[in-house]
């Protein structure tokens, strides 16, 4: 029985699809015949269907061709199992009901909305509704890049996250230092009088406007840069599709960027590979404790609002960063930062929250005056809020 084989016509009425899908997918390379006869008729298996439901399963939840490709191409490498493709296929579906639950709270809001032009309100969030326009939004967007570093200023330690993460890139004199997903420049604006002469320091980003925030940021001290001849790159460089050259760079650092990099396993090969013999890769993340009290406030006020970060940066945490970064680095070292926040100013916190990709903005604008009466309160009881910080680096070598 497990011999049996099929031809499109019969494979295709088993699984309830046209004949035309069965060769149109097997036109793409998706569904290959296991077998030929003599006279040429394709013929397939039952492995043919499992994987024509895990093609139909993947179109349904919204993949493209291209990426479906891509998924069942990294399913076959890591051989996985019937069981273990329906766990990934039930996850997908989860995620989908999620995203599901989401459209209809953002349609909710929209009816709710008092302006007169409902569709604009409607537009406006459903734009924002994938991980990709998310982050995208957020990071093309200096303004909310502040006010989600203006929080940090709270901070317990008396040595801010920027300086902290300077004194352990242990930069050199002459050395070449590259940024990815530089921001705003903070890193290199604090520390901008402790950079070693003859620097050739390269910053890059996704985003040309925050490229030129940080050229901006960076131009009171051209003149004392330049001075001791460091000199300053700015390029636009995406690290989902990275190309450097080998062995050209002395100090690679990713501040806290990599949970945002889909091809992470790619960019770290790349970013390996264009370090010198004896360069350094830094990088920081998050643990799955950061800023926990703030999530949960938010949670209690609206558990409509949306906290994507909370997902996003998952797939790169304190927690499983190690093993990712060991297949391509020989020494994996990891340092946590002691440092927490003591809040006492309700617009920052308030302006933190707003801050959140997604539908945050939408809701505040209806419960705004609610939320900070909310942390008023709070703040009144107790004087100020407590937030705990989880956030460390990996310094890597070959």
């Amino acid at each position: 029985m497990d011999n049996q084989y099929y031809t499109a016509g019969e494979i295709a009425r088993i699984a309830g699809v046209s004949l035309r899908t069965v060769r149109y997918y097997d036109t793409k390379g998706l569904l290959p015949p296991v077998s030929h006869s003599e006279t040429g008729y394709r013929y397939y298996d039952r492995s043919s269907l499992t994987l024509l439901q895990r093609i139909m399963m993947l179109k349904y939840l919204g993949f493209s061709l291209e990426q479906i490709q891509q998924l069942i191409a990294a399913q076959e490498a890591d051989a996985l199992d019937q069981e273990a493709i329906l766990a990934q296929q039930k996850s997908l579906l989860l995620e989908k009901k999620k995203q599901l639950e989401l459209l209809i709270s953002t349609i909710e809001l929209a009816q709710q909305s008092n302006r007169e032009d409902k569709w604009q309100v409607l537009v406006r969030c459903l734009n924002l509704l994938t991980s990709d326009e998310k982050v995208l939004e957020q990071y093309q967007n200096p303004d909310n890049l502040k006010r989600r570093i203006n929080i940090h200023t709270y901070s317990t330690s008396s040595q801010g996250w920027m300086a902290w993460v300077y004194e352990r890139l242990g930069l050199q004199p002459g050395e070449t230092v590259l940024e990815l997903g530089c921001g705003t420049g903070l890193l290199w604006t604090e520390c901008a009088r402790l950079l070693p002469e003859g620097l050739r320091l390269i910053l890059t980003d996704r985003s040309r406007e925050m490229l030129e925030q940080t050229r901006q940021n960076l131009a009171p001290y051209e003149k004392e840069l330049e001075a001791r001849q460091i000199r300053l790159e700015y390029r636009v460089l995406d690290a989902n599709t990275l190309e450097l050259p080998p062995a050209s760079c002395d100090r690679i650092v990713a501040n806290h960027m990599l949970y945002h990099v889909e091809r992470r396993d790619a960019c770290l090969d790349a970013i390996a590979r264009a370090l010198k013999p004896e360069g350094t890769f830094c990088c920081t993340t998050v643990g799955d404790t950061h800023m926990q009290e703030l999530h949960q406030l938010v949670i209690d006020f609206d558990p409509r609002i949306e906290m994507p970060f909370q997902n996003l940066t998952g797939a790169f945490h304190l927690e499983n960063a190690a093993p990712q970064l060991a297949k391509h680095f020989a020494h994996v070292q990891r340092q946590d930062q002691d440092n927490d926040l003591i809040v006492d100013d309700p617009q920052a916190l308030y302006d933190y929250i707003y801050s959140f990709p997604g539908n945050a903005p939408l809701i505040l604008e209806q419960r705004g005056k609610e939320l900070l009466k909310t942390i008023q309160d709070k703040l009144d009881r107790e004087g100020a809020m407590f937030i705990h910080k989880s956030a460390g680096i990996f310094i890597c070598r070959k």
